[in-house]
């Protein structure tokens, strides 16, 4: 249901309320005539297939009135307030319901064809154009998924990429070998294999008969790789905790190095995750609200490799298949110049040429990570200024995540800077490290011990914390999320969680509790039963606490059961706000506070107790976005769950033996030697664990002497955030309002230390000139082609980074140096000249600290 229902005052038939055309003498088949020819208009302008059209009218011939009226209705009563459909579709069919009403058991031909159709429109398909732009309502059954050749592909895909994302993973910066590609290359690999393998049908009259090539290579094995795949892109965090323990540059506890201890900890906390999105699916897979917008590029991709049929979209014939070749072409050829020949193009600072050493000039404008980056022109690298993506992301979530993030930066950050609050004027305005009171980089090592124990005496005769304005704001915002997501969820969908919940206490199907076409589609296969995710976490938890306890990890093994419980509070607040809004949040900051408070003085062990909770997080919300793909793509449940658990538990192995390799190079991890592999999430985590486990949460934020206590009363603000949104939006629903997301804007001070102003602002043109523009003036030409053309342009950034490191920088070859490779390190805005200084033996802060 979209703007093909649109109209002033009427439905799907768009003004089939002006019959000027038609005479009194018309007979049924002149006025059914006459519908039909706007109805296909309005498919037209919708972009939408001559199959589509018939499907629907098909659907709309066997509906009777009160059935119809039923589905409007419905549609209304649930879709009234969702800020993903636009206002005016709503309108109509809630017009249309009342005029049916009014017109009694009086309805004419007219109107019973527009109720009619309408309702065809909403059960035909999903009713969000998003959707409908990718994912295709119809199956078949009878199409190959699981065959032996995707499972060889598949777990070829997951290894390689697991394999390739490891070894760049201490690299930086690091690249990324992202799906997209694996999608790409496997296309002709498994058209190879459906052409050359032999079709005869082993152990032929069993039930377990099979056969090497089944037929064409589908859609459905393609995307089934793809969640192989996908399951591996990410490294698992828990790696980033392996190289600190065992490394003798962080901790050197050489029996981190034990093969048993870090499989243990890898398949913990991949598989709790896992268990974790199978219970939470219910929640934030089948509701069609929960929309993922990430799956929508994968999803196109290969709709565009597979789909041979095509159609013009307001005016351009070219098919998904060359528009996506032709794009990704054209970003990996272009791709060499921010990367490597023009450098400059990526950290566009002209306004810093101006006055090249203005520290004043350079805090605002730079586009160095530590400045604010407030330049309307800061990059011509897709790479850089796309943080958010404009392409599936919806263009009024962009906007207000950079309208908050300008408010956020110039009326809060900038004012707390030059005012010298917290002295924070001494130190990097956007800086995500941690400072002395001379303002450099805070030297953790001058008050430990030989042990790693803090040293009281030391730490009063060295230097208390200090946190750059930026950070030190951020903890603010990140405080004020925790309870406002809750308050935001249970307003805005806690009927809908709480409806779900009875439906799946009474036991009825995983699907029952939805009624959208997709899952009507999915409810022939059979479901996965609850006792296996349970089975699995509990398989998880047991290698958990056989590598606390098997191993001198010095840490208790009821982190599992906390850190796990914490996770599944986060996860359906968090899987939701990512899949409305195609925004990442992270909460991890709850696991830092909690671990820096209940491992005071044992880093091991916050550590521990951080990456089990955080991990274990987000690889739900990973392993949920791929149950989604599979949702929308007729996976069975069982196979694609099968899938993603063979997958993950093979590239786990793979995964470690690379980081086994790495962690037996000389000097890996050491930036006094290393340029490029220097492990930036290692050494994060290392120094978070200094910073929250050995100063600790209590010297930071308590009452007694804490600098930053303040922060703290932002968890009060955020309980009371989203209320005034919430009220304002039932007192006017049909006004802007019902687009405004409260916690989207908080974003706006959460994002801040590392990321600036430079990496999202001039995302936003793009976001409305797509997600609004075209979407609204050119409707069929955006479904044929913007999710395409987004799943282009990251797989050729990709595929280009990939091969210049392989051609050029494994090489030690580089560009000779020019202007274009050297304009943008010669200002302030690289050189962090700093707004306010020490002197000699001078220090800023309190006089005295505990």
């Amino acid at each position: 249901m979209d703007e093909n229902i649109k109209s002033s005052g009427s439905g799907v038939v768009g003004s089939v309320n002006d019959m000027d055309k038609i005479t009194p003498e018309a007979t049924i088949g002149e006025v059914q005539n006459s519908i039909d020819l706007e109805i296909n208009e309005q498919f037209k302008h919708l972009g939408l297939t001559p199959e589509d059209t018939e499907h629907a009218r098909g659907l709309a011939s066997n509906l009777t009135i009160d059935q119809a009226r039923e589905i409007v209705a419905s549609y209304v009563s649930e879709h009234k307030n969702d800020m993903l459909i636009p206002k005016e579709i709503v309108d109509s069919a809630e017009s249309l319901v009342v005029r049916v009403d009014a017109a009694s058991e009086k309805v004419d031909e007219v109107l019973s064809l527009e109720l009619r159709m309408t309702a065809a429109i909403i059960s035909r398909d999903s009713v969000y154009r998003e959707i409908r732009a990718v994912y295709s309502p119809d199956d078949d059954e009878n199409i190959p998924c699981g065959t032996i050749r995707a499972w060889v592909l598949g777990l070829i895909w997951a290894c390689g990429l697991a394999a390739l994302n490891q070894f760049f993973a201490p690299r930086q910066p690091s690249i990324t070998i992202t799906v997209y590609l694996a999608q790409m290359f496997v296309y002709p690999m498994g058209v190879f294999l459906a052409k050359t393998l032999p079709t005869r049908m082993f152990l032929q009259g069993s039930k377990f008969e099979f056969s090497l090539n089944p037929g064409p290579f589908s859609e459905k094995e393609h995307m089934l790789i793809t969640i192989m795949a996908n399951v591996t892109v990410t490294t698992p965090q828990v790696i980033e905790l392996i190289f600190v323990q065992k490394l003798p540059i962080f901790f050197g506890q050489e029996w981190a190095g034990s093969w048993g201890y870090q499989l243990c900890m890898v398949l913990s906390t991949q598989f709790l995750g896992y268990s974790l999105a199978g219970i939470c699916r219910r929640y934030l897979v089948y509701p069609p609200q929960m929309i993922w917008y990430y799956t929508l590029s994968q999803g196109a991709l290969n709709k565009a490799l597979h789909n041979t049929g095509n159609y013009t979209a307001n005016g351009w014939k070219i098919s998904r298949f060359n528009f996506f070749f032709v794009a990704f072409g054209a970003m990996f050829c272009y791709y060499w110049l921010p990367n490597t020949v023009f450098p400059t193009l990526t950290f566009f600072n002209w306004i810093t040429w101006i006055k090249p050493q203005s520290a004043v000039t350079a805090i605002v404008t730079g586009s160095y990570y530590f400045n604010l980056g407030f330049n309307p022109l800061s990059s011509f690298d897709w790479n850089w200024f796309a943080l958010l993506d404009p392409l599936y992301m919806p263009w009024f979530i962009v906007l207000q995540i950079v309208a908050a993030i300008f408010l956020w930066g110039s009326c809060v950050i900038i004012p707390t800077f030059f005012s010298n609050v917290w002295w924070t004027s001494y130190i990097p305005i956007n800086s995500f490290e941690a400072y002395d009171n001379t303002g450099s980089t805070y030297n953790i090592s001058r008050v430990l011990d030989e042990n790693l124990k803090l040293v009281p005496e030391n730490y009063r005769n060295y230097s208390p914390v200090f946190l750059s304005a930026a950070q030190t704001l951020r903890y603010a915002c990140e405080f004020a999320t925790i309870p406002a997501i809750f308050v935001f969820v249970g307003l805005w969908y806690g009927k809908g969680i709480w409806r779900i919940f009875k439906i799946t206490w009474k036991e009825k199907g995983a699907f029952s509790a939805q009624n959208d076409i997709h899952s009507r589609q999915m409810s022939k296969y059979k479901e996965v039963p609850e006792w296996v995710f349970v089975l699995i976490g509990v398989i998880a938890a047991a290698l958990g606490f056989a590598s606390l306890y098997a191993w001198p990890t010095n840490t208790t093994g009821w982190v599992i059961p906390i850190g796990f419980l914490m996770s599944a509070v986060l996860i359906i607040p968090i899987g939701m706000v990512v899949a409305i809004t195609a925004y990442e949040l992270s909460l991890d900051i709850v696991f830092t506070i909690v671990g820096g408070y209940l491992f005071l003085g044992n880093p091991v062990g916050y550590m521990i107790f951080k990456v089990i909770g955080n991990a274990v997080t987000v690889q739900a919300v990973t392993f949920t976005a791929d149950m989604k793909l599979g949702h929308y793509c007729k996976v069975p449940p069982r196979q694609m769950v099968a899938a993603q658990v063979v997958a993950t538990f093979l590239a786990s192995f793979i995964i470690l033996g690379i980081s086994h390799f790495q962690m037996g190079i000389e000097n890996i991890c050491d930036t006094s030697v290393q340029v490029r592999w220097i492990c930036s999430g290692s050494q994060t985590l290392f120094s978070s664990s200094l910073q929250w486990s050995l100063v600790g949460s209590k010297r930071l934020f308590s009452a007694q002497g804490g600098m930053y206590t303040k922060l703290l009363w932002g968890f009060f603000g955020g309980i009371f955030w989203p209320l005034p949104w919430y009220f304002a939006r039932k007192k006017w629903p049909r006004s802007v309002l019902r687009y405004c997301h409260p916690i989207v804007m908080m974003m706006g001070g959460v994002l801040w230390a590392p990321v600036n102003f430079s990496e999202v602002w001039q995302a936003l043109p793009f976001a409305w000139f797509f997600g609004s523009y075209i979407k609204s003036r050119y409707l069929a030409w955006w479904s044929k082609y913007a999710y395409v053309l987004s799943s282009a342009l990251t797989a050729g950034i990709a595929f280009s980074a990939l091969i210049q490191f392989v051609a050029l920088e494994n090489n030690n070859i580089s560009m000779p140096n020019w202007w274009g490779t050297t304009r943008y390190a010669t200002t302030c805005d690289f050189e962090l000249c700093p707004y306010m200084a020490v002197s000699g033996n001078e220090t800023f802060g309190p006089a005295t600290w505990e």
